[in-house]
């Protein structure tokens, strides 16, 4: 191959590589914020659990009335687990 054209085609895969699209996935401090917002409380407690190839990220918070609200956030959706789907 040409000089220029092996130049081009490493500026084509290195811009295409950082032109992906961006991690979606929530950071543990992104969930608990999102979670402090949602429910108006303190964060007792959060931590990230890992069972074989799955996380979740597991958040406590004591909201304004008294209650403990726990969480079990998918980092992937952002969605709370143990939450049933409404019918």
């Amino acid at each position: 191959m040409k000089p220029t054209l092996l130049v081009l085609l490493a500026v084509v895969v290195m811009s295409t590589s950082t032109h992906a699209q961006p991690d979606r996935r929530k950071s543990l401090d992104q969930a608990v914020s999102e979670a402090r917002d949602r429910y108006d409380g303190r964060v007792l407690s959060a931590e990230t659990d890992r069972r074989g190839d799955r996380e979740s990220y597991n958040i406590r918070i004591l909201t304004r009335d008294g209650r403990v609200k726990r969480l079990q956030v998918d980092p992937e959706s952002g969605r709370d687990e143990r939450r049933r789907p409404q019918r």
